[in-house]
Formats: structure tokens, C-alpha cells, sequence
């Protein structure tokens, strides 16, 4: 069965990445809720998906000019809708917290020391609970150093291959779009390769969730686990 990845949490009815979307989420049937990881000026992981605060808060500048105090009394929930005034921007340890026992998490590194994301989930029993990306190379090299054990996924755009995923980028899960999943042979190679295999989408048609369900990808990473849980539970029902 397809696993939902709730990609920010449900943040097409909860302001994305905040306590309330990861809620939701697990609500509508995500089984894994992605997070963004950045660091405050003074050293704290935050979940913030921006370089600054201006979008998602009632802050401004760099989330890494910022100190964690300031951080903390921002109302990150406003600017989505006023009934989520005063929602916090997440640290990670208290949203990693939160989510334990209820769903899995994959991180997403935007930039930060990969050293204290590797403790914290150690420290919280989470590291089978858990997987990891980064746009950064740094970030990623980082992983591979001091967290072998962590479950690491790759893009097949960096990649370039999935006989490469594991070889070049020590990583057992691969995304791909819709696109690339629709490519003769892809999703085979990554089986041969011992891939899990995930699929990004961040549409809404409901007949494209449908073709993801049906090609018995690993995971999907999504907006809407609201429209994917329905087709995975009619598949589900139709499968068995």
C-alpha cells in the first residue's frame, strides 16, 4: 500500500509546517508528515521551509539572523487565516515530539547542522521513523558521514539514475515526479536496484492520484492526503 507523505503538513487548510497542518494531515490519513529544518542565529532547528520569515510569519529577514527568542513570540499562523493566530513556529524537537508514536517524518535539510538533527533523533528513538533529503550537497554529505544508518532519499533528477542511488549517494529511496514515473522501465530499474520508490505530485487531480496508487509506488509526497487517502482505500479495497 502507497504511503501519504503530507508534504508541510496539510497546508492547504492548516498553515504549512506549523502543529495544526501535521495534525491535520494525520486526520485526513498521511502516514509520514515533511518538514523543512533550518537554524535560528543562535543555534536552534526550527521547521521553516524559507530562507526568511517574511512569508509564512509576521517576522522578517533570515530565519539565520534571527534569534531563537524572537523566533519563539512570532505568529507563524496569521497570514494563512485568523483562526490559526498565534501559531508558533515549530521547533524541531518539540514537533518531532509531537508526531512520535503517531506518524513517521521526513526531514528535509534546507540548511542546518546535520550533526544536531542526526542527535535529536537518536536521543528520541526516531531514526526508523524517519528519512532524509537535502537540496544541499553539503547537507547531504554530511548525513552520510555521521548518520549511516539513517534512511536517506535522493532525487532521480540528481541522481540521474537509480543504479547510482545507492552506489553514489548511499540513499534507499528515490522520488520522482509523475512524469518520470510514467517512463517505461523507471520504476522497474529502481526495484532491481532495491529502491523504495517515491512519487511527488502537488496537484489535484484526482485521476492522477489514482494512476500513482495503481503503479504500487512506495510513497507519495503530496499536498492533499485528503484526496489520496479515498482512491488508496477504494485501491485497497479493490486489490484485496
Amino acid at each position: 500500500m502507497t504511503k501519504i507523505v503530507s508534504h508541510r503538513g496539510a497546508n492547504n487548510f492548516a498553515p504549512e509546517n506549523t502543529f495544526a497542518a501535521a495534525d491535520l494531515a494525520i486526520e485526513q490519513g498521511a502516514d509520514y508528515i515533511e518538514l523543512d529544518v533550518r537554524e535560528s542565529a543562535d543555534g536552534v532547528l526550527y521547521v521553516l521551509h524559507d530562507e526568511t520569515l517574511d512569508r509564512t510569519t509576521n517576522g522578517h529577514g533570515p530565519i539565520g539572523h534571527t534569534l531563537a527568542r524572537d523566533i519563539d513570540a512570532l505568529d507563524a499562523g496569521s497570514w494563512f487565516d485568523t483562526k490559526f493566530a498565534g501559531a508558533v513556529v515549530p521547533r524541531l524537537d518539540a514537533y518531532l515530539e509531537h508526531l512520535r508514536g503517531r506518524a513517521g517524518v521526513y526531514l528535509e535539510l534546507k540548511y542546518c547542522d546535520p550533526a544536531k538533527i542526526v542527535a535529536l533523533v537518536r536521543d528520541l528513538g526516531m531514526v526508523r521513523d524517519t528519512f532524509y533529503f537535502s537540496f544541499s550537497e553539503e547537507m547531504r554529505r554530511g548525513l552520510i558521514v555521521i548518520a549511516p544508518e539513517f534512511r536517506k532519499m535522493i532525487t532521480l533528477n540528481i541522481a540521474r539514475s537509480p543504479s547510482l542511488v545507492g552506489a553514489v549517494h548511499h540513499a534507499s529511496i528515490i522520488e520522482m515526479s509523475v512524469e518520470q514515473m510514467r517512463q517505461p522501465g523507471v520504476i522497474e530499474a529502481s526495484r532491481k536496484a532495491g529502491l523504495e520508490v517515491m512519487v511527488y505530485y502537488g496537484g489535484n487531480d484526482v485521476a492522477v492520484h489514482r494512476e500513482i496508487a495503481e503503479a504500487g509506488v512506495d510513497y507519495v509526497n503530496l499536498d492533499r492526503p485528503d484526496l489520496f487517502e479515498p482512491v488508496r482505500r477504494a485501491f485497497r479495497g479493490v486489490a484485496a
